[in-house]
């Protein structure tokens, strides 16, 4: 998902007297199209994952007979389409225009990487949580089609770790991409800091 950082700014000033920052129109540019690639990039490859896991849980709703087994893909396929929705629709890369001065630039670069910044910290509810319904559903439903097979009954406890075991992994996944995200937004609220001192010169 959704876990890239995008670049550093502070790397133009830094070792810079403490009295003045100096910073030049083409620095602060060069910075605002390394975080326009970046992030141009990284919802790329969050389109195609998309459409993997359109394909993929597509093909399972289609093998599978059981209804709860399809419904499980449908909304997991629903929750990947909204999540990428989501991304195009607030956190697509935005080019600094080309005629804005230093002073304009600076303000532009700052409120994409607030935007960048307040996207991370909002992944669990446009990114991550969309899927829980839909998961859960599916392991249910694979339990239960599992559960039906011959001779299954003689196998109940050890299906019942696996499933168990499968759906903490999964908990374990959501939250290691949360605290990633996080982390990301944290530095990206250093840029915006970084940013604001910088403004703050006469």
């Amino acid at each position: 998902m959704a876990n890239e950082t995008p670049g550093t700014v502070t790397d133009v000033w830094r070792g810079q007297s403490a009295e003045r920052i100096d910073i030049s129109l083409e620095d602060m540019r060069r910075k605002a199209l390394k975080l326009e690639t970046k992030v141009f990039w990284r919802n790329a490859r969050e389109y195609v994952a998309c459409a993997l896991v359109v394909a993929a849980f597509g093909y399972y709703a289609s093998v599978f007979p059981s209804t709860m087994i399809r419904a499980g893909c449908g909304l997991v396929i629903g929750g990947a389409l909204f999540a990428v929705f989501r991304l195009h629709r607030t956190g697509a890369a935005r080019a600094v225009p080309a005629e804005l001065a230093l002073r304009t630039c600076v303000g532009f670069q700052r409120r994409e990487l607030e935007r960048q910044r307040d996207l991370l910290l909002g992944v669990w509810r446009w990114y991550l949580l969309p899927f829980v319904p839909g998961l859960i559903i599916l392991l249910l439903g694979l339990f239960e089609f599992t559960m039906r097979q011959p001779r299954a009954s003689e196998h109940a406890k050890t299906i019942a770790v696996v499933f168990a075991l499968t759906a903490a992994g999964c908990a374990v996944v959501f939250v290691g991409v949360g605290t990633l995200n996080r982390w990301a937004a944290r530095k990206l609220q250093r840029e915006i800091d970084a940013l604001d001192r910088l403004e703050q010169e006469p």
